[in-house]
């Protein structure tokens, strides 16, 4: 038989014959330190009870210690007589069981394949980065399920990012109606995933992207702008960010260390972990505002990398070691061996064609580092699963060669979290395989996830999940990401359908591409039938028994229709399109409807939180419909 394993051990042999597991026996322990991963395996095994291993006695499953294996690896066989889990502590029996667990639910009941495995990670630290400040939070069992999914793949880290969604007691303004994480969520949480081997690292915005807290009047003098736009110089701030009020704290006011380290007073004991991500990262306005003159006389590398030493100091004061995303400090490379030793770098960076080998400006320096790429899944419809592939890859490659640490796969939601947990399991998993198993065989990856996480065994499932991810690729220069988006939300006499012929990135079957594209009707009207072949497939596979067992094929059909009335909306409004009353009457009577089904999706499974920041977007494109 074959087997659809993520992550993909390193090496397995599948041998002639099975081994049928009997109604009675023994999970035999070498030693008391196994005890609990023995008691994880008993849902396999029913009417099994728990023993010492004992010499002459023929068990089901034996787990014991081996010396000498690398750290995290297991080696895992199932002969005719029984299965044998060996390993050098709890956490990497634990990743052995997880493969045993896969195995057996692609085995007959009762009958598992015989086999022998010998497996590793290359990264002793895999993780997930969620994103739960951007207009959503899921709530505590959306959550805990999220938890559980990812143990089951081996992840072993995970962080949630946040700016304004903690409630504080002492600054209770600060997450005020955006149904805001609290302590005792926190502290389930952290408990949850320690019974699951996995670290839950606090992170909280720290220096950029506080807005939603330097816009509030009592927080704004801690403000490089004072919270409202207030800039001596501007001309130093990206263009597309001159608009950001109230971005980033100024280290000009020494009055920021106090507020942060009341915040870190009541966020961080709520974690276990001895880890904590200070963020830091996009600081783009810094030394423009409050900061000028201490920038124009130390340097503003020197202020950043200043406010980095200040904070490690706080982190040092409540028991942790620091983190920090890598990205305004690698502008000054002469500053980077002054970062403190115990502090961890997050080098991050999301595109196809990401100079993934830079991580070496901090390997180098003998500093602790994370590759930290991300599931496309922002701004998106739909993630843009071939750049996600593409870029997951390069960074595991490149980090596995130049020594990292760790890989922290990132899923964040710009501009309201419009794009859905459920569609980025697809990222998820290839992130864990990858930063489990660097070389293991991508092109197989797609029928593997549907095998595997969807339950489904369909010929044409992974043909469709592939074909879903390709249009939803399409990115166009001039517009931000998957330009499906754009389209959807925008009034008929915007710019972008007057776009024509464009310079733009594709892909074809996984493979992403600089190339020419027509934005026009015909472009719209070729993409509705793709998405209309790609969404019947996911509408078989839902009726199939069994499939689909943590619900998320609803979502990904949803993503298909939101897309395809973005095609509409370019079929009509585009070069060569046709444009009518009662077109508009029909798309306007379809947006209403992906309104309400948007929200219906969202209740399911999140907090009500900061939903009207997409709502809005959704009733401004259909009141642009009737002008």
């Amino acid at each position: 038989m074959s087997l659809a394993l993520i992550p993909q051990p390193k090496k397995l042999a599948l041998r002639p014959g099975v081994f049928r597991l009997p109604p009675q026996g023994a999970i035999a322990v070498a030693s008391r330190e196994f005890f609990d991963v023995a008691c994880e395996v008993q849902g396999l095994l029913p009417g099994h009870e728990i023993a010492v291993v004992a010499r002459g006695m023929r068990d089901t499953l034996h787990i014991a210690h081996r010396a000498g294996l690398k750290p995290g690896g297991y080696r895992l066989a199932i002969g005719p007589d029984g299965i044998a889990l060996e390993a050098g502590d709890p956490a990497a029996a634990r990743n052995g069981l997880q493969t045993l667990f896969q195995i057996a639910r692609q085995s007959p009941a009762g009958v598992l394949p015989r086999l022998a495995i010998d497996d590793w990670p290359d990264f002793a630290d895999r993780g997930v980065y969620y994103d739960v400040c951007r207009g959503r939070v899921p709530t505590l069992e959306t959550l805990l399920a999220q938890a559980e999914l990812l143990s089951h793949y081996k992840i072993n880290h995970l962080q949630y990012y946040i700016e304004h969604t903690y409630r504080f007691r002492k600054h209770p303004l600060i997450g005020k109606g955006c149904d805001p994480l609290t302590a005792e969520d926190l502290m389930t949480l952290d408990s949850f995933c320690a019974g699951r081997g996995i670290e839950l690292v606090p992170s909280l915005a720290a220096f950029g992207h506080m807005a939603n807290i330097l816009t509030l009047v009592p927080y704004r003098h801690l403000a490089e702008d004072l919270g409202v736009g207030k800039y001596r110089d501007t001309d130093s701030i990206p263009v597309w960010a001159r608009h950001l009020k109230g971005w980033t704290l100024s280290p000009a006011n020494p009055e920021i260390y106090d507020f942060l380290d009341e915040l870190f007073a009541e966020f961080l004991p709520c974690f276990s972990s001895k880890t904590f991500n200070v963020c830091c990262d996009e600081t783009w306005d810094l030394g423009c505002g409050e900061s000028h003159d201490l920038c124009q006389r130390k340097g503003r590398g020197e202020v950043y990398l200043g406010h980095i030493i200040r904070l490690n100091q706080l982190c040092r004061k409540h028991g942790k070691r620091m983190m920090f995303w890598g990205d305004i400090i690698r502008h000054y490379p002469k500053l980077i061996s002054r970062i403190p030793r115990d502090v961890t770098v997050l080098d991050w960076g999301y595109d196809f064609d990401h100079p993934f080998a830079r991580i070496k400006d901090f390997t180098r320096t003998g500093l602790k580092t994370y590759v930290c790429p991300g599931t496309s899944s922002w701004v998106s419809l739909f993630p843009r699963l071939p750049e996600a592939m593409t870029n997951i890859h390069g960074f595991a490659t490149a980090g596995k060669k130049c020594g990292a640490q760790g890989l922290l796969n990132t899923d964040w939601g710009d501009h309201g979290h419009y794009n859905f947990m459920e569609f980025s399991w697809h990222g998820y998993l290839f992130g864990a395989e990858q930063a489990w198993n660097t070389d293991a065989d991508r092109k197989s990856f797609n029928e593997r996830f549907c095998r595997q996480f969807l339950n489904c065994t369909r010929p044409d499932m992974a043909t469709a999940v592939r074909e879903l991810g390709d249009v939803t690729e399409l990115k166009v220069d001039g517009w931000y990401q998957s330009i499906w988006q754009h389209l959807l939300f925008a009034a008929p006499k915007d710019a972008i359908f007057a776009k024509g012929r464009a310079k733009a990135w594709a892909s074809r079957n996984g493979e992403v591409r600089e190339t020419k594209v027509s934005l026009d009707a015909a472009l719209g009207r070729a993409t509705i039938q793709r998405l209309a072949k790609a969404r019947a497939v996911f509408a078989r596979c839902l009726r199939e028994k069994g499939a689909d067992p943590h619900g998320v094929l609803p979502y990904w059909i949803f993503a298909c229709d939101t897309i395809a009335c973005a095609a509409r909306k370019l079929a009509a409004f585009g070069p060569g399109g046709r444009d009518s009353a009662a077109l508009r009457a029909g798309l306007r009577k379809e947006l209403k409807a992906l309104e309400k089904r948007f929200h219906r999706l969202w209740m399911a499974r999140n907090r009500r939180s900061e939903i009207r920041m997409t709502l809005k977007r959704y009733r401004k494109a259909i009141r642009d419909l009737a002008r």
